[in-house]
């Protein structure tokens, strides 16, 4: 009963996070994205460990780095200096020529410069001035630069902005959606951009924007691969270096969902790179930063990289200077060059590596949370503490290692955080309810069999989770009944104040000797003692205990008229009946007053059977089914009694004493008691005459 509790908790919490997926409210919704962002940052961590990038992998990166300013002077570098970069690029095999830098300003021409200067100062003679316009064009380091570009697939960057700002021109888009298909995809806009000056941008045929966008928590985890302006698309500058390189075009997978195109993926050539709605792919990070192959730029102008490093290769120029360095924070590094970010993007579109969330997945997720919460919200309530406290440590390094498997196998990444959180929820739950439970439950079973069973008993049972027959139950078990012999009359010619001390006094010892013996007093009804063995706890040996207790009432019996001597209380006497038998145990009664009790046949007949210690002239009568098999304890066989109700006679029995104790000459006795009896039954009269006047 005290289950559904708890099982309806849990599917209380396994409703509230399907809602949470499904309609989650704005500030809950950032709450748990950035949960599952954690979540998918520790689970790439464990498998880009395993990522190695070999000397064969057709992407490498050229670095302006600290050792290539201190060794070429400042940045900027004048741009003849880039150009002859990019021509020892073209001589040592590079197939792509990637910029992951911006040439927006044009640099100043040194003789335009010195013309203007010395004019100024009105130092310029007209001869001179000749001489500087003539130079111009071998001081143009811009269009020096531009001119290395020929023969040679270079791609340069640029830039989208979110305000309408326009900085140079803007190259044409590599493909031109309809307006009303523009409308209907989720892609990312551009409003404004930045690009190269114009001699720079007109003698690169391709460019890419270098545009990445972090998380609401400032972590970079994904890329886009295309973004919209004014209904043109344009690559970035990872996706154009892998078109230039495989001399490949574009197409957009847009199937249609609800009379509505939605992007599902970017073709290139005959593969498939799937993305988000909005165009982006998470990135598909190999490795630690500084993974990939990096080139110091210093050695490549001076040719002091290996012959064949750049030899058909997509190489990327960036910076990492001090200063200069374009630094990310992302899934798998809190500094992440940004070079190397888009030389990532690259190797995992050439290598088609991309893992994806696509829309069904929120479906998968909601699946694997409503299986494992009502796994969890069923089958918790029955668990003890230790297994719970297992269960805690263990089912999300599970899910994880589950997560982690179709990852490997499929590129898909379900949500293994929000079922761990459910779980775990869920078992605090149940761990809380289970103290609060136990807490009462104790309470409750010390009130209630406190006045019926010994504090050794009720520990016991404490320690065990059954409800003891609280709500009913039939078992085999033993019922002694007690009473004192004519106690009518002693309690006439007694005070009252007397009696109830007597009363008292005599009870007393007695249940103690019934605890003892692992017994449950019922009641006390006057001077009888109710009492039974094999409830609240299990007794396979209740008969036996039963037994044992008798005895031992008897002899407390005598033990107490010693100490009760000078009291000059009456003497008392006692008859003891028990049976063993079927009987109904449980808590009854009714709201005012209850009772843990026992009912049915069997206990009537232990009461009637205490009725008849004063017929027999006996302390203790048992029926057969008390006696049997008892062979530590003597019997003496009484009779053959018809109990009322009853078609069939029943043996009865006096206990004489524990096999141990008994004489050997008490022992010959009941042998001729019994072959007496046995002629008694057999009607052979005389026979049984001679060996009862025997005895």
């Amino acid at each position: 009963m005290h289950k559904r509790l708890p099982i309806f908790i849990g599917f209380l919490l396994l409703g509230l996070f399907v809602w949470l997926q499904l309609y989650p409210p704005y500030l809950v919704q950032l709450f748990v994205e950035r949960l599952e962002n954690l979540g998918y940052d520790f689970q790439l961590r464990t498998q880009v460990l395993k990522g190695k990038i070999t000397a064969s992998n057709p992407v490498v990166i050229v670095d302006i780095d600290d050792k290539s300013l201190k060794a070429e002077g400042h940045w900027p570098w004048p741009r003849n200096k880039l150009a002859h970069l990019v021509e020892q690029l073209k001589r040592q095999g590079a197939s792509v020529i990637a910029f992951d830098i911006l040439f927006a300003e044009a640099e100043e021409n040194i003789a335009i410069r010195l013309d203007q200067k010395l004019a100024s100062e009105k130092l310029l003679t007209p001869e001179f001035s000749a001489l500087l316009k003539k130079s111009q064009a071998s001081f143009d380091n811009d269009q020096r630069f531009a001119q290395s570009f020929q023969n040679m697939a270079i791609v340069l960057a640029l830039g989208f902005l979110p305000r309408a700002i326009f900085s140079n021109t803007l190259p044409p888009p590599i493909l031109k959606l309809d307006p009303s298909h523009s409308k209907e995809l989720d892609l990312i806009t551009g409003i404004g951009y930045i690009s190269n000056i114009p001699v720079i941008q007109a003698a690169s045929k391709t460019s890419g924007f270098i545009n990445i966008f972090p998380d609401s928590d400032g972590i970079v985890r994904r890329a886009p691969l295309i973004i919209e302006y004014k209904d043109g698309i344009y690559p970035s500058l990872a996706l154009q270096s892998v078109l230039s390189f495989l001399n490949e075009k574009i197409t957009l997978q847009t199937p249609m969902y609800n009379h509505r195109k939605v992007l599902e993926g970017v073709q290139v050539g005959t593969q498939t790179i799937t993305t988000d709605q909005s165009g982006q792919v998470l990135i598909p990070f190999v490795g630690r930063s500084y993974s990939f192959p990096f080139y110091s730029a210093t050695d490549v102008l001076h040719d002091k990289v290996a012959r064949d490093a750049m030899l058909g290769k997509i190489v990327f120029v960036g910076t990492t200077a001090t200063g200069l360095s374009d630094i990310k924070p992302t899934s798998i590094d809190n500094l992440y060059p940004g070079v190397e970010i888009q030389a990532t993007l690259a190797n995992g579109i050439l290598a088609n590596q991309f893992s994806h969330k696509p829309a069904w997945t929120l479906a998968a997720n909601l699946f694997i949370t409503v299986i494992v919460g009502s796994l969890s919200a069923i089958a918790f309530p029955y668990f003890g503490p230790l297994i719970l406290s297992l269960v805690i440590m263990l089912i999300p390094p599970a899910l994880l290692l589950f997560n982690n498997f179709v990852w490997v196998r499929t590129n898909l990444i379900l949500s293994f955080l929000m079922p761990s959180i459910l779980v775990l929820l869920i078992a605090f739950m149940n761990l809380i309810y289970g103290y609060v439970f136990e807490t009462r439950r104790r309470a409750q079973l010390k009130k209630m069999f406190g006045q019926y069973v010994p504090e050794t008993h009720i520990n016991q049972m404490l320690r065990k989770k059954s409800d003891f027959g609280l709500y009913g139950s039939d078992r085999e078990m033993s019922v002694l009944f007690a009473d004192i012999r004519n106690f009518t009359t002693i309690a006439e010619n007694l005070p009252a104040n007397q009696l109830v001390e007597l009363l008292n006094a005599y009870l007393t010892p007695m249940t103690e000797v019934i605890f003892n013996n692992r017994g449950t007093i019922d009641k006390y009804v006057g001077d009888m003692i109710m009492a039974f063995w094999g409830a609240p706890l299990k007794n396979k040996h209740h008969a036996r205990h039963a037994i044992e207790t008798s005895l031992e009432m008897i002899k407390k019996l005598h033990e107490w008229h010693a100490e009760n001597a000078g009291k000059q209380w009456p003497e008392i006497n006692i008859g003891i009946g028990i049976n063993s038998g079927i009987m109904s145990v449980g808590d009854m009664g009714s709201k005012y007053r209850r009772n843990y009790t026992v009912l049915g046949d069997a206990v009537n007949l232990a009461s009637r059977l205490e009725s008849l210690t004063k017929f027999y002239g006996v302390h203790i009568i048992v029926s057969e089914s008390t006696q049997h098999h008892q062979s530590k304890f003597v019997f003496r066989q009484l009779d053959i009694v018809r109990v009322k109700g009853k078609k069939r006679g029943m043996a009865i029995y006096e206990v004489i004493g524990r096999q141990h104790e008994v004489s050997a000459k008490v022992m010959e006795e009941l042998t001729k008691h019994h072959q007496g009896l046995n002629y008694y039954f057999k009607q052979d009269w005389s026979s049984a005459e001679n060996i009862f006047t025997e005895l």
